[in-house]
């Protein structure tokens, strides 16, 4: 093995993945123990005969050698590949070569137990580990569990010879193994370390490397052009590998009595018959334990479980929105499950998936499934078509043109993610908006309370209960609101209006925005659009139960209302907002952003970062605000204001602006400025009397309430079904 061929798979993968932006992640690092290791990993381009070695040899330190079909050792790959100690599976000393290296601790070893490129990714069948390949249709290959089970009874059959004296054993095993007494042989027991690659996204298409190697070889071999195909694909698109190390299984755990039987029978067959003789059932064992390390620990994508649901799914067409809430459904009952790995977009965003937002993933994989032609859309349905879903491929064809059911063979294995998706996606349209209802409000309770447990502080932090969202559902109404709380305060503080618009009959969701009713300091690392999002996946929660949606919130929850409905125009019906802090009173607003900036600076400088932070004694709520507001929640509040102020022109529903003329927080000019600026023509500006900030609480309260409730019927009954119609 040379150094510098590690060197040179560093270089290269490195050179890779700044020019094609390759990312490779890399986890379970801690199961690389310091002991003699045989590698088995799962098989599914060429990229990994070099990409596993160099990773082991750059997060272990320490040199490998693979065994590969000898195909493999043709031409410069084949020369490089001898460089970093691989071996042909014909080598005449193949066994015995890697058995002494295993007992030594000479070298580690990567065995590919399916044997060569498994390029459906069918490994399993009626809950059993099966091969379907050209060459071996069944179960995977026990060579790499038999040698180190004979390498571990070999080690200690050895060292039971030398205790004994036995001249003829000791000879024996010295002779086929290298051996020059017990110290030769490791101490340490041999473990067997399962590597999952997946790889993300996977979307074969024509490239460079296609057209290069058609230039030079005119004949070029159908099966080589797949493979550049896909693989190059996977380089040049910038696809994610994740290499994942698994658990260490330790040999001995296989062996028990069979060592002493095998002992006690040794004189009549020879060493190695002997021990075959009685390993081949504990290597079929072994076997399916790393199967299952390898497989259960395929990194799941949101494409294994759009995949998985066209193949479970019972109909034949399924509605668009319900597809999207089942998965949705599935990926976060996943999120939950001990020993399941899911891809990062799986746990970022996926609530996409029911807000109606945009998420890429699903763009991406509904594009694959429609160019395979295995799904169609009928209005608001994907239609399947079974026949296309289904149809048989050619083991080095199927890459090419049915990535789908590829997918979905490689999620197999992973049961909780099968059973979960093959639940959700057949369950009625009722049931799974009652479902994702539940699953958002349980998430924003959950993010919550983790916030809370967090960042609680005795002298900031409020009563936990004060910050908790909650949802008033009223029976029997198709209106819903989605109830936004202002800046420093927490769901607390517009509770009143909440139980006074349910008590008239409408169902009410007041969220928290995302670093308010924890402490203080949490404002600090929020952004704008983390609030912004908080209101869109209330009113996705909503949804799910009312078909009429009314947006509001008081202050800062006002002008996130107002971008919602400039966002969401087909979801939210009508939008109030009650003292948006368009325009602050207080003149030190301006100088917000340059203080911020200034402490970004200190920061880069290696200065020590100072959060800057104002007192809000005066807070007309100090039992629910906050008494202290960080600069960074000001600059935040003010870029969304701007936001809003950019976007409010798109709001094209009916909107109520309520203002009190005598705001000591916020300017009255900002409702007229607000009034202006509304695309819509269904537009009303309330002055009210009030000469403080938080109208929604006190002395006069109620008339702000009506007002409200007035502006919500008129919206309500505008959206009947009846109204329509007559329309």
């Amino acid at each position: 093995m040379g150094l510098k061929a590690y060197q040179v798979s560093g270089t290269l993968m490195g050179v890779l993945s700044r020019m094609m932006g390759i990312r490779i992640r890399v986890t379970g690092t801690e199961n690389l123990v310091c002991r003699p290791t045989l590698f088995v990993p799962n098989h599914f381009t060429r990229v990994e005969t070099f990409l596993v070695p160099y990773v082991i040899y750059k997060y272990a330190g320490r040199h490998v050698r693979s065994l590969g079909t000898h195909g493999v050792f043709k031409g410069i790959f084949g020369r490089y590949f001898e460089a970093v100690g691989g071996m042909s599976t014909r080598h005449p000393r193949r066994n015995r070569t890697i058995i002494r290296e295993l007992m030594t601790c000479r070298s580690d070893w990567v065995i590919y137990p399916e044997g060569g490129l498994i390029k459906n990714k069918k490994t399993y069948c009626r809950g059993r580990y099966e091969l379907d390949h050209p060459d071996r249709h069944g179960p995977p290959h026990t060579g790499a569990a038999m040698l180190a089970l004979k390498a571990e009874i070999a080690k200690r059959r050895y060292g039971i010879a030398c205790e004994d004296d036995d001249l003829r054993r000791i000879e024996f095993y010295e002779e086929a193994y290298g051996l020059s007494g017990p110290h030769s042989v490791c101490a340490q027991g041999i473990v067997m370390v399962p590597v999952t690659l997946t790889f993300y996204p996977m979307r074969p298409s024509r490239n460079i490397f296609n057209r290069l190697a058609r230039f030079f070889i005119r004949d070029l071999d159908p099966r080589i052009d797949e493979e550049l195909t896909v693989e190059g694909s996977i380089l040049l698109k910038g696809a994610e590998i994740c290499i994942h190390f698994g658990e260490p299984i330790e040999v001995t755990d296989y062996l028990g009595k069979i060592v002493a039987m095998a002992r006690k029978v040794a004189g009549i067959f020879n060493e190695e018959r002997g021990a075959d003789l009685f390993l081949r059932a504990q290597a079929r064992k072994l076997t399916e334990t790393c199967m299952r390390g390898i497989y259960n620990n395929i990194e799941v994508s949101f494409d294994h479980l759009f995949c998985c649901s066209l193949r479970v799914l019972e109909d034949d067409r399924i509605q668009i929105d319900d597809l999207r809430a089942a998965l949705y459904l599935a990926a976060r009952e996943l999120s939950g499950v001990e020993g399941v790995r899911l891809h990062p977009t799986m746990r970022n965003g996926i609530t996409a998936l029911v807000t109606g937002e945009v998420f890429e993933p699903w763009e991406s994989v509904i594009g694959l499934a429609t160019r395979e032609g295995v799904i169609r859309r009928d209005l608001d349905h994907y239609v399947i078509d079974r026949e296309s879903l289904d149809q048989e491929h050619g083991f080095h064809t199927i890459r090419l043109h049915k990535m789908i059911q590829v997918l979905a063979n490689e999620i197999e294995p992973v049961r909780p993610a099968v059973e979960a998706v093959r639940r959700h996606v057949n369950l009625s349209s009722s049931r799974l908006r009652e479902q994702t209802q539940a699953a958002l409000h349980e998430h924003d309770v959950e993010v919550f309370r983790q916030d809370y447990s967090e960042a609680y502080d005795p002298d900031e932090s409020k009563a936990r209960h004060l910050g908790e969202p909650f949802f008033l559902k009223a029976k029997g109404t198709s209106t819903g609101i989605v109830l936004a709380h202002g800046y420093l305060a927490s769901p607390e503080q517009v509770r009143p209006l909440a139980e006074f618009l349910h008590d008239r009959g409408h169902s009410v969701y007041v969220l928290r925005l995302p670093g308010h009713g924890t402490a203080p300091e949490q404002l600090t690392e929020v952004k704008w659009r983390d609030w912004l999002e908080s209101l869109t996946r209330a009113l996705a929660l909503v949804r799910q139960q009312c078909d009429t949606v009314v947006a509001g919130g008081f202050s800062l929850g006002g002008t996130l209302s107002l971008l919602l409905a400039a966002r969401n125009t087909n979801s939210v019906q009508g939008v109030f907002s009650i003292n948006a802090p368009v325009k602050l009173r207080d003149r030190r607003a301006p100088l917000v952003g340059p203080l911020v900036g200034l402490n970004g600076w200190m920061r880069r400088l290696g200065l020590r970062r100072r959060h800057y932070s104002i007192s809000n004694d005066g807070t007309e709520s100090p039992d629910i605000n906050y008494g202290v507001d960080y600069l960074r929640g000001v600059r935040e509040l003010r870029r969304a204001v701007k936001a809003c102020r950019r976007r409010v022109g798109d709001v094209t529903v009916p909107a109520l602006l309520l203002q009190a003329d005598h705001d000591p927080l916020v300017d009255p000019d900002g409702g007229r400025i607000l009034l202006q600026q509304l695309g819509t023509r269904d537009k009303i500006l309330s002055t009210m009397p009030f000469d403080r900030h938080l109208i929604i609480r006190g002395e006069g309260s109620e008339a702000v309430f009506a007002a409200i409730e007035r502006f919500i019927v008129r919206v309500s009954e505008a959206a009947s079904p009846e109204a329509r119609t007559s329309s």
